[in-house]
């Protein structure tokens, strides 16, 4: 039997005056369509996990952040892949302003702040990074 290939990817549990930093995802997105959840990113190879933080906030959501600390790690087997994901948790330190859309890559349609809670459903649909963050946190997904 052949291995599943891996897939490493970080979330960004981004946190500013307003509260958590929720994204919404594209309605074409394979997975997650219509979701909303935290900032994600591939990792690239030889990628450490905090410059992989700081290019979710730059690339993904075109803001800084000061990240404070890795909080969860997670391991899933999907259908085409297996995921291998840490949840970091940081400060925002800038306003959002979401980039426009680059082929090959998952951007988002828009954000809002929100409560821990917001993201149960996102949990619900199959998240990785919804159901660690909410165990850290203590809220069962």
């Amino acid at each position: 039997m052949r291995e599943a290939p891996r897939k490493r990817s970080l979330a960004l549990a981004a946190w500013g005056e307003e509260g958590l930093l929720l994204v919404l995802r594209p309605q074409d997105d394979p997975e997650f369509a219509g979701a909303w959840g935290l900032p994600a990113v591939s990792l690239k190879p030889e990628e450490a996990l905090e410059e992989a933080a700081q290019r979710v906030a730059r690339e993904k959501l075109g803001t800084e952040v000061a990240l404070r600390f890795p909080v969860a790690f997670g391991r899933e087997e999907r259908k085409a892949y297996t995921l291998e994901l840490w949840v970091y948790e940081a400060e925002l330190l800038a306003p959002i302003r979401l980039p426009k859309p680059k082929p090959g890559k998952t951007y988002y349609t828009a954000f809002r702040f929100a409560s821990l809670e917001d993201l149960r459903e996102a949990a619900r649909r199959g998240s990785l990074c919804s159901r660690l963050f909410l165990a850290v946190k203590g809220l069962c997904p």
